[in-house]
């Protein structure tokens, strides 16, 4: 059985566009997934990074999956190392980061991984891609839709990058 899942792709380093497109391409390639929609790309500020950190790149994937969150987990960090990604944790700048953000109407609090992620409700670098994507997604603990949330947050100096270029 397949759950809607939105992963959020970040990336700060090196060619940011094109980081997010092989990470999309690679998503969509893997076994279990099956990409639905991308976001644009969207550009903000370092939030909570060491001073002078470039300014990151994000979308936001909305995909079929047939894998436990557990293996979805391991399915994005495989990608992320394989597309040069060094240690988790902390933010630090980064030529990758592939976040889980949503797996269907799941909470799930594990020594790895925690869904809703923690911090979302808060970032506009989440909220707005993922409102493109699915203007109905509903917080699973609260009941209330995450689009609501918009107009209370300042934008945080979030702008449209691009149009996403899709999957090839």
């Amino acid at each position: 059985m397949s759950e809607m899942v939105f992963l959020l792709l970040g990336s700060n380093l090196g060619d940011r566009c094109a980081m997010l497109d092989e990470a999309t391409r690679r998503l969509a390639g893997t076994a279990g997934l099956t990409l639905v929609a991308a976001s644009s790309t969207y550009s903000s500020p370092p939030i909570d990074c060491p001073s002078g950190s470039p300014d990151f790149l994000n979308r936001m994937l909305k995909l079929s999956c047939a894998l436990a969150p557990e293996a979805l987990l391991d399915a994005t960090e495989g990608i992320e190392t394989v597309l040069g990604r060094k240690g988790k944790g902390g933010n630090v700048p980064r030529i990758i980061d592939i976040d889980i953000i949503l797996y269907g109407d799941r909470v799930v609090r594990t020594d790895r991984l925690v869904i809703p992620h923690p911090r979302m409700n808060r970032r506009p670098f989440v909220l707005i891609p993922l409102r493109e994507v699915a203007p109905e997604a509903v917080d699973p603990t609260t009941g209330h839709r995450y689009a609501d949330l918009l107009p209370d947050l300042d934008s945080q100096g979030v702008v449209k990058y691009k149009e996403s270029a899709g999957v090839q």
